[in-house]
């Protein structure tokens, strides 16, 4: 054991003193910071004020539509229920909407698109607004700019006319606007994971969302790694380095030496890098983007437009502190068994790396260059590509016998396993949990102990193709 530790210290203190790593660690976190930055900075569009023309042939829509942008507080919100924080009514002053009077004078929509261009009364405006005589009909509405509106303001748009048209047809059927508002609900799916000993509150695909990004760390920290491992054992090989080595440990001792040393290094560099990254997010983001209310609004997929008297009906009082806060922060503070999750991580993120770190290390005894590996590593790799393309699937549907299947293969398990228990915040996950590390750490023993048999035998090969019938005779030496 003790040649073990000492190739393992050998291991990473020759990698960790290398430029290469010293660079790559400083350098991934900059340009990741960078990237991530940028793309908040460019994905959020400039927001312009927006004086909206309205041409109305009914006569009777735009004064909803003024009155309710003038008299109703708006307030936005996300795809998911989350109502964005808007204090200085922020929507309100953005977009103005102006009546085109002109259509009580008998002119139409192509006077008013030459207005739009040449009156002094109505050049100032952004966009025109078109609602038919047969609005109820034919259901569209045309909107003419001179320069295109952000999504944010046709979103806006769009739903505030559906509200006017709504209110202003109300007289048709003989309904006050009170009872309308009284009898317009939206319900809000309010899911519970439910055990006969507790229930809770649960967004499985936020949660299984969570579980994948621990996941995909596990599927490129193998690849990254495990390829150096490779590579590491070619460059012994070749340079014969390896046949003084051997003269003083065993096979399998400078294996697993080479593996678990490697192991440390990435470990080191993964540290750092989520440090660093952290930390130049945290701090550089608000002087980059310092608008909170941009960023947050920008960040829906879409917008909803409620008045303030129809939120207060709509959303259940035991609902509201949940729908007011950050979906995605409510669920990784309150909803995500963090010990536990990082505890079940840390073991797949080790037990993955050994399966596979020894497998790539038989890999690169066999061979005597790169070029040579393509034939051996697309069988070890392709399970491993496999649980990445089941486990994007699977943050729909984390039980799914696929995904439950795939959670025990030991090949796919340090990935899919992951997203399951994430989603399931680790609920009625013992069993299955337990036997999918006791079948990794099985298979982890085998194929190291075939991987040694390999790599004892292939080390020492030099100028010759290996194929696959010459390591099952390995296997048997």
């Amino acid at each position: 054991m003790s040649k073990i530790g000492l190739i393992i210290g050998r291991e990473y203190s020759s990698r960790v003193k290398k430029k290469s790593f010293i660079v790559m660690t400083i350098l991934v976190p900059i340009l990741s910071a960078v990237f991530l930055i940028g793309a908040v900075y460019l994905g959020t569009p400039e927001v312009k004020d927006l004086k909206v023309l309205v041409v109305d042939d009914t006569g009777i829509i735009v004064d909803d539509i003024i009155d309710n942008q003038k008299n109703n507080k708006i307030i936005p919100k996300t795809a998911h229920g989350n109502i964005v924080d808007d204090p200085d009514a922020h929507l309100n002053e953005k977009y103005t909407f102006q009546e085109y009077e002109e259509v009580a004078n008998g002119k139409s929509a192509d006077d008013a698109k030459i207005d739009f261009v040449e009156n002094e009364k109505y050049k100032d405006c952004d966009v025109i607004l078109y609602i038919p005589k047969n609005i109820t009909y034919s259901k569209v509405v045309k909107l003419y700019y001179k320069e295109t509106p952000s999504p944010k303001a046709l979103t806006y748009i769009n739903l505030l006319v559906n509200e006017s048209i709504e209110i202003a047809s109300l007289s048709n059927y003989n309904i006050t606007k009170e009872d309308y508002q009284e009898i317009k609900k939206k319900i809000t799916l309010h899911s519970i994971l439910y055990s006969d000993k507790d229930e809770k509150d649960t967004r499985t695909a936020i949660k299984a969302g969570i579980g994948f990004a621990f996941g995909l760390m596990i599927y490129m920290f193998i690849f990254l790694y495990g390829v150096q491992v490779m590579k590491g054992v070619i460059e012994e090989k070749t340079n014969r380095i390896v046949e003084v080595i051997i003269s003083s440990v065993k096979p399998f001792e400078l294996m697993m030496g080479k593996i678990i040393g490697i192991m440390f290094v990435g470990l080191t560099q993964f540290f750092m890098w989520v440090v660093l990254i952290g930390v130049l997010t945290t701090v550089v983001v608000p002087f980059v983007v310092p608008d909170e209310y941009s960023p947050m609004f920008q960040a829906g997929t879409q917008t909803e437009i409620q008045t303030s008297q129809e939120v207060g009906a709509m959303i259940e009082p035991e609902l509201q502190n949940t729908m007011q806060g950050n979906e995605l922060l409510d669920v990784l503070i309150n909803e995500t068994p963090w010990a536990s999750m990082l505890l079940v991580f840390l073991f797949f993120f080790i037990g993955g790396y050994l399966l596979y770190g020894s497998l790539m290390a038989a890999i690169g005894s066999a061979v005597d260059s790169e070029t040579d590996t393509q034939q051996f590593m697309l069988p070890v790799t392709m399970p491993l590509v496999f649980a990445y393309l089941i486990s994007i699937m699977g943050i729909q549907d984390p039980d799914s016998p696929i995904m439950v299947w795939c959670s025990q293969i030991p090949f796919t398990s340090p990935v899919v396993m992951l997203v399951r228990y994430s989603a399931n915040g680790g609920v009625g996950m013992g069993w299955d949990l337990v036997l999918s590390m006791f079948l990794l750490v099985i298979t982890f023993i085998a194929t190291t102990w075939l991987a040694a048999k390999i790599y004892r035998t292939g080390i020492l090969m030099y100028g010759k193709k290996v194929t696959y019938k010459e390591l099952f005779k390995w296997l048997k030496y």
